[in-house]
């Protein structure tokens, strides 16, 4: 016997809302009923509104401590102290420039002004040897804070001496080629070289560091060559001090890099380095 369905579906008109039955068939006791349903609804909807708005705000003060129109104010004081910062940055940068332009410009005219007057001080007039020192007194304010204690390397060149020994490489009516070569960070050596290097004149000698702006020196021995060939050597005697005025990194107009340094023996030295 087929199978019958004791409860027959209702007709489908029976599915959509009408006065007696709600939504697929649901029948409403009451009209007020509903409408009490319908305010619970919009109740708790309200609810849970409100609890969202309150959770999220608890969540910003319990992380940053701020309220959030507290965080709108920290973030303008966030970016108006990176614009003062920014602005000390800038003026820092400024000052460096500056000062750098000004120690490169006294030491251009440094060099310009030995290189015009000679290597050799003690041939200078009194007037002469002055303006050189005013201009190393200049550089004074712009050497590095700690002169003497510069790690010092390679070959070296003088660019001028007031000292009337050969040191400044004055050997009588001759003017010789200076240089000081550093073997290490206590020796080094002085040379004159005369006639492109045919006649050499080497003082060998050890540095000491004293302070800041002072160093030691003790001279060891003299070496002579002649065309490559040492043709004496002997003991040297004495020792000095060398009392910096200024050292440090100077860029030339022309756009060469160097290091200069200028000392007091008590004999004005100016000595380079080219890198």
């Amino acid at each position: 016997m087929p199978w019958s369905n004791p409860n027959p579906t209702p007709a489908l008109s029976h599915l959509v809302e009408n006065p007696v039955l709600g939504h697929f068939g649901t029948p409403h006791r009451t009209r007020h009923s509903s409408m009490l349903w319908k305010k619970l609804a919009l109740v708790f909807s309200s609810s849970i509104i409100l609890l969202s708005i309150a959770a999220q705000a608890t969540l910003v003060s319990g992380f940053t401590g701020f309220s959030p129109a507290s965080l709108t104010t920290c973030r303008s004081n966030v970016l108006q102290q990176s614009v003062i910062s920014a602005e000390d940055t800038d003026t820092k940068t400024t000052l460096k420039i500056s000062n750098d332009e000004e120690k490169n410009n006294l030491a251009a005219k440094l060099l310009t002004t030995c290189a015009a007057y000679g290597q050799v001080g003690s041939k200078l007039t009194e007037e002469e040897r002055s303006i050189i020192d005013d201009i190393a007194a200049s550089l004074g304010s712009s050497s590095s804070p700690s002169p003497a204690k510069i790690e010092l390397s390679g070959k070296h060149e003088l660019i001028y001496s007031v000292s009337p020994s050969a040191s400044s490489g004055a050997l009588g009516p001759l003017t010789g080629k200076v240089t000081q070569s550093f073997l290490d960070e206590t020796m080094f050596i002085n040379r004159v070289e005369f006639f492109a290097g045919a006649i050499k004149i080497e003082l060998y000698a050890e540095r000491k560091v004293l302070d800041d702006t002072r160093i030691r020196v003790k001279f060891k021995e003299t070496v002579i060559s002649v065309l490559g060939k040492e043709v004496k050597r002997f003991e040297a005697k004495g020792s000095g001090i060398w009392d910096y005025v200024f050292a440090g990194s100077i860029t030339k107009p022309s756009g060469e890099k160097m290091l200069l340094r200028v000392m007091k023996t008590p004999s004005t030295f100016v000595i380079v380095q080219r890198e």
